[in-house]
């Protein structure tokens, strides 16, 4: 396994940002951050999300849910596929795990027997150090060469407990079901179209509102404007391109980026290091 360390510039973040997939398995990704500071920005991922702070101090903000001040050892976070979350760190080591819904589904469905579908989680922070020490052996141990038993186990370990302990049933959570249906179309549609060119009065006819109406309850309801949100979706994509191997001008064409400038700005301040470490990082590793 190869590990980049990528440094982003100084003026958005300060530390350094680790990335690597554990044992080469595609559907996940784990980012290691020390001594991270950066300014408030918005994330948006496609993915579940696990972010685990070990120290420094953060003010985080997930749903209805606010974190703010020093980070807690064994305080976690799990984010929903399709979701917007807020951060702003100082001086912060953390471990973010990111999984693929299809892969985890399969996963928990083969070793667990878990037939619910996919689960969901408390917006509120999870306290369980077991789990948090979990997270951390996962991204030690997947550092060194493994059997597929001992990689299943080190998955297990975490993945369990994660699920038997703090899964929800899926009707026991306000979901994206109870918001206001026009903005659900309305995120169907940029979903759809994320890499096309929509104006505010497309999206307003798709749901038949006034674009002003539109924008407001869009807004209100998911925490950023339509174009910040397409923004996420085409950051999302570029991501997935990258790893893949795909050059940063082509990813920054088929995402629906301005140029290739424009695509490298937004996402190094989104994932704090450039589209050129991102890909190195995840095609070695």
């Amino acid at each position: 396994m190869r590990l980049l360390k990528a440094r982003a510039g100084r003026e958005a973040v300060k530390g350094s940002i680790t990335v690597w997939r554990p044992w080469q398995l595609k559907q996940l990704e784990l980012f290691q951050g020390v001594a991270v500071s950066t300014p408030s920005h918005q994330c948006l991922t496609q993915e579940y999300l696990i972010v685990c702070g070990q120290s420094g101090a953060i003010d985080f903000q997930y749903r209805d849910t606010r974190l703010s001040g020093r980070a807690v050892d064994g305080t976690l976070s799990v984010i929903e596929p399709g979701e917007i979350w807020t951060s702003q760190t100082k001086d912060v080591t953390y471990h973010h795990l990111f999984i693929d819904p299809a892969w985890l589904q399969q996963f928990v469905t083969e070793m667990l027997h878990w037939e619910k579908g996919l689960p969901h989680f408390p917006s509120h922070p999870l306290f369980d150090p077991s789990l948090s020490r979990a997270l951390r052996d996962l991204a030690v141990r997947s550092q060194a060469p493994a059997s597929r038993l001992q990689q299943e186990e080190a998955l297990l370990s975490l993945f369990a407990p994660l699920l038997r302990v703090h899964a929800k049933d899926a009707g026991a959570l306000p979901r994206l079901g109870r918001e206001h249906s026009a903005v659900k179309r309305t995120k169907d549609y940029l979903q759809a179209h994320y890499a096309e060119e929509v104006a505010l009065q497309e999206l307003a006819a798709e749901v038949k509102l006034s674009p002003f109406h539109l924008a407001h309850i869009f807004r209100q309801t998911v925490g950023l404007p339509p174009h910040a949100y397409q923004i996420r979706l085409r950051l999302a994509r570029a991501r997935t391109l990258l790893a893949q191997g795909y050059d940063i001008g082509y990813v920054a064409s088929e995402t629906g980026f301005f140029d290739q400038s424009h695509f490298t700005q937004q996402f190094k301040h989104h994932y704090m290091m450039t589209p050129a470490n991102y890909r190195k990082a995840a095609r070695f590793s």
